[in-house]
């Protein structure tokens, strides 16, 4: 889209000054985002950021616009009842010229403010980075501890429901469709579908869903993709400032947010590796972040979700591990794949699966560090 016209749409908002820079932001594969500089009238620099909403995606973007409100506005409303700082605390959407409820322009438009002098990690090696990133994970759900989760709408139905990701597999594995392609993916995918349909996995997979229904554990509001690139990190001191990226914040279990947080920070081989001797599910990364997480958390979290974060771990890899397998089957219809990488998610799936065999044969160990910075 020409400057011109970004210029225009960014006009419907309530901002000050005149725009002397705009820049596409590159990274993310859904929303299209653009950062806008604008000089204001006491001659400063401010920064915003303009993004176009995929509602392919999102559908219910009023919906999820509200979520971003009440559970920003709470946020800020509890730091200044208990004396802390707001600023860099959470992002700040701007509202529209015409008051739109939701700040939306023209349905798929919205812009919020720039936190400024922060960057973003893809990958790390650097445990204080990973431990920074655990107190970010647990700093969002201190925050929103005491947030009534029921109120927030479900923008992804069963998101994290993992029964349900299952019966998506089992639907893959039946599907009659291109015959001859799928008996050949079958056959090469053989020893991924043995190991996660085997009973053992397969008893597992209800395990934190029952726990919710049930009411052991509380229903919390849930980041639900607390990866390394969703944190900003001041530049100078290269501490955490806050998670970006709410659009899928719903009604869930902090382990959740943990598990997801780990799947991506537990291991530095890219998730479509196909060398998989590099691909390992490393104790001291788990150690670094857990230890960052319950320094936040450790006053809130209840002993029974203590109990499951390990699993939350594994349930998230598994997720994601029969996704890939899923989608495989089917033909690729929704994971974008690379033409160089031959059987793409076939080969994210087995990157999962060396992930979830390291983190069975490590769980007693996953266990002691939970028990070391958590009881």
């Amino acid at each position: 889209m020409n400057k011109e016209k970004l210029i225009n749409i960014a006009k419907n908002f309530k901002i000050d000054g005149e725009p002397i820079k705009i820049t596409q932001c590159e990274s993310g594969h859904i929303n299209r985002t653009y950062a806008l500089t604008y000089k204001t009238q006491e001659n400063e620099e401010k920064k915003y950021i303009l993004q176009y909403v995929n509602t392919n995606v999102f559908p219910n973007l009023p919906e999820l616009m509200t979520n971003i409100r009440n559970i920003t506005t709470y946020m800020n409303k509890k730091a200044v009842e208990n004396g802390e700082s707001t600023d860099r605390l959470t992002i700040t959407m701007i509202d529209t010229l015409d008051n739109n409820p939701n700040s939306l322009y023209n349905k798929n438009w919205r812009m919020e403010e720039f936190i400024d002098n922060t960057k973003t990690y893809l990958t790390t090696e650097n445990l204080d980075i990973l431990y920074e990133a655990g107190k970010a994970a647990g700093k969002f759900q201190k925050h929103l501890n005491g947030f009534p989760a029921e109120n927030l709408y479900e923008i992804i139905p069963k998101f994290h429901y993992t029964p349900n990701r299952v019966k998506q597999l089992e639907e893959a594995m039946e599907n009659k469709e291109n015959k001859d392609i799928r008996s050949e993916r079958f056959e090469l995918a053989k020893d991924v579908i043995e190991f996660v349909t085997d009973k053992k996995r397969l008893d597992k997979t209800n395990i934190i869903t029952n726990s919710l229904e049930t009411k052991k554990i509380p229903l919390r509001v849930t980041h639900n993709d607390t990866k390394l690139s969703n944190i900003l990190f001041d530049k100078d001191t290269e501490k955490a400032v806050c998670l970006i990226d709410l659009d899928t914040v719903m009604p869930g279990s902090i382990v959740y947010d943990f598990g997801e947080g780990l799947r991506t920070g537990i291991t530095t081989a890219p998730e479509d590796s196909q060398d998989l001797s590099i691909v390992s599910a490393d104790i001291t990364r788990f150690e670094a972040y857990t230890k960052g997480f319950l320094s936040e958390v450790k006053d809130i979290i209840t002993e029974e979700e203590l109990e499951l974060l390990p699993l939350g771990v594994w349930m998230m890899t598994y997720e994601n591990a029969i996704r890939f397998l899923a989608d495989y089957l089917n033909g690729d219809i929704y994971f974008a794949t690379d033409e160089n990488i031959e059987n793409h998610n076939l080969v994210r799936a087995k990157v999962q699966l060396k992930i979830l065999k390291q983190l069975e044969e490590q769980e007693n160990e996953m266990k002691g560090v939970i028990k070391k910075y958590g009881f």
